[in-house]
């Protein structure tokens, strides 16, 4: 089986991608970068295509619209190709996807709803709860979240070497990932403060180990207040911030292979997601928000909740919750996201 993977460059967007890909081991892919002249032509493209994304294009216009857009000549790449499907997340490289599909004869698949293309053109959308549409269509797959590279089988059998690697002891751990800053949530100073106090009385009490890492969305200050209490701390052995130094290559690997129990703030869906599709048992921090509208992802997490072993909880909640989690002995239900998105590829091959 072969396949042409499409970039726009964004880890969060083309780690779906490999994710599916790399559930199909039968599956060998051409990777594509894709950059274009100017964000104008990259407009032009998707209006051009939103318009005419139904329609059966003449090739000499497929290959003239791609090479006015694109910065890179991708037709020289692909003239020996012959994938059985091409696939692309994120709204800049739906347009050529649509047009490569045309142009090889080859399946088309998404993840998530690119704008303004929509998902009416392609054989495939693999889209999350959030984005289901209301009515029924054929070439939908519907996911509870996003596909995701991360995969219980690699990480545990990742987990005794990196715990060599690393001189930890047999400590049982937790896990921590936090976010940050997005239209609905924040993490000030104050709640950061609560949420480390509470961590390391716990860590104290129960004798147990902390592994964390921030993103790139985390405010400085609150950064800033984790290093000062965690980055001279016994029982935090593993301490990443997204806007220091990194000693790890992949700390969010490193930190799910590791891990007994997972907490990540509610603000990232994608590194929930990935949490939830990890084999640990995981809780959905709440902080701060910064509006009451509910966010679309509210749904979602209530129905991964329901299928995989992942709880919710307050800061005041939080000692009790990590209890219950390390205590409890009942076999682990992972997301199986990506597994469904690539059973979906492979039925939509053999149509």
């Amino acid at each position: 089986m072969q396949a042409i993977l499409l970039s726009d460059g964004k880890p969060g967007h083309y780690n779906q991608s490999l994710g599916v890909v790399e559930r199909m081991p039968e599956c060998e892919y051409h990777w594509i970068d894709v950059m274009f002249r100017s964000k104008r032509r990259d407009n032009l493209l998707r209006v051009l295509i939103r318009l005419l994304g139904g329609f059966r294009l003449p090739r000499r216009l497929i290959r003239t619209c791609l090479r006015m857009a694109l910065r890179r000549d991708i037709l020289k790449e692909i003239d020996v190709l012959e994938p059985d499907f091409i696939l692309s997340t994120g709204s800049a490289v739906a347009a050529p996807n649509l047009l490569l599909g045309q142009l090889l004869n080859a399946k088309t698949v998404t993840c998530r709803r690119p704008s303004p293309v929509g998902v009416h053109h392609f054989d495939l959308a693999i889209l999350p709860q959030m984005y289901w549409p209301r009515r029924n269509r054929g070439n939908i797959c519907k996911t509870l979240g996003v596909p995701n590279r991360v995969c219980p089988e690699k990480l545990n059998a990742q987990r005794k070497a990196l715990r060599t690697d690393l001189e930890l002891s047999d400590q049982r751990r937790i896990g921590i990932l936090i976010g940050g800053e997005d239209q609905h949530n924040t993490i000030t100073e104050t709640t950061a403060a609560r949420f480390i106090e509470t961590l390391q009385r716990f860590a104290t009490r129960w004798d147990n180990q902390l592994l964390l890492t921030t993103s790139r969305r985390t405010p400085p200050p609150v950064e800033n207040l984790i290093s000062n209490q965690l980055s001279n701390a016994q029982y935090c052995p593993i301490l990443v911030l997204a806007h220091g130094e990194r000693a790890l290559a992949d700390p969010v690997g490193t930190i799910f292979a590791l891990s007994d129990v997972i907490v990540v703030t509610e603000d990232s869906f994608s590194m929930v997601c990935e949490a939830a599709s990890s084999g640990k048992r995981v809780i959905i921090l709440e902080v701060d928000r910064k509006t009451y509208r509910r966010p679309k992802r509210e749904q979602a997490y209530s129905e991964i909740m329901r299928h995989a072993s992942v709880m919710r909880s307050s800061i005041e909640n939080l000692e009790t919750t990590l209890e219950t989690a390390l205590t409890d002995e009942s076999p682990v239900t992972p997301l199986k996201d990506t597994q469904r998105a690539a059973t979906a590829v492979r039925q939509l091959l053999k149509d």
